[in-house]
This record gives C-alpha cells, sequence and structure tokens, in this order.
C-alpha cells in the first residue's frame, strides 16, 4: 500500500457502514467493529470533526478519530484487517498523523491510549515517533474489563 497517495475525509455514511463489518483476528478481535452497537461510529454530527476515514481513491483504508482535550489532541485509528500484520502500520500511523494536522491545523503533540498487551501497536507507535508517557486503567470498548494501557505522546 502506497499511502502517500492515501486522503483523510469525513466519514460517510458508506465509509462508516464498510467499517462497521470490520473483524480482526485473535487476540485483535476485541477491537473488531462488525456485530458491536458502533454507536460513536455512527454519530453523524461527528463526521468531519471528530470520525475521519483515511482512503485510497475509494478504498477505505482506515478509522480516525481525534478530540481535542484542552489544548491537547487525542488521536486513535484503526488500519482496516486487510492490511494488519504487514510490518507497514508505522507508514500509516504517519500518514494519519500528516492529514490529521492538516486538517486540524494542529502542530501540538498528540497523545492515544493503547492496551499495554498490544505489542504490535505500541512497537508500530513507537516506530512512527510516539514515546510512553504513563499507564492509565481502561477499558477496551464493549469489554467490561479494566486492563492496564499506555498513554503515549508524539513528538511535536
Amino acid at each position: 500500500m502506497d499511502f502517500s497517495k492515501c486522503k483523510l475525509e469525513a466519514l460517510s455514511y458508506k465509509t462508516a457502514a464498510e467499517i462497521s463489518q470490520w473483524e480482526y483476528e485473535k487476540p485483535y478481535d476485541v477491537y473488531s467493529f462488525k456485530g458491536k452497537p458502533n454507536g460513536y461510529l455512527l454519530k453523524e454530527d461527528t463526521w468531519g470533526k471528530e470520525q475521519f476515514c483515511l482512503l485510497h481513491n475509494d478504498l477505505v483504508i482506515g478509522q480516525v478519530a481525534c478530540q481535542f482535550n484542552g489544548n491537547d489532541l487525542g488521536v486513535g485509528w484503526s488500519l482496516s484487517p486487510l492490511y494488519c500484520g504487514q510490518g507497514n502500520g508505522y507508514l500509516f500511523i504517519e500518514k494519519c498523523i500528516d492529514e490529521i494536522r492538516k486538517y486540524k491545523k494542529y502542530n501540538g503533540t498528540l497523545f492515544l491510549r493503547v492496551a499495554a498487551w498490544n505489542e504490535r501497536a505500541i512497537k508500530a507507535y513507537q516506530k512512527a515517533g510516539f514515546v510512553y508517557v504513563k499507564t492509565i486503567q481502561d477499558e477496551i470498548a464493549y469489554t467490561n474489563k479494566e486492563e492496564d494501557f499506555w498513554v503515549m505522546k508524539s513528538p511535536k
């Protein structure tokens, strides 16, 4: 995948419907969208403000969310299951960062949280320049299970 040719766009009915069918292999299946309520994903008033998709032509490559908390911008994203585990997650992350910064006109620090057990994602975040800040307790959506999460931040 040539991420340089991808662009960030607001979610739409079509792209949200496609993302809502994504299923990941174990142990990443906790991140699957399929079969879950997806209340936030389908919240239209957040499309183009907080929720986006990364497209390559008409192909949905990833889902991207970002929200301001004061002057800090929290980010989260999901790479399409078709492209996971191929060693190029950091390229996806770098492209998402570039696109979010342009779209939001924001040059400050980006923050994210990631399950401490998700070594594959942590490795991609580190390769993209994110560094560990602290460990918090949180829950992966719909699991009803508190667990350790790393808070990580981008270089400015």
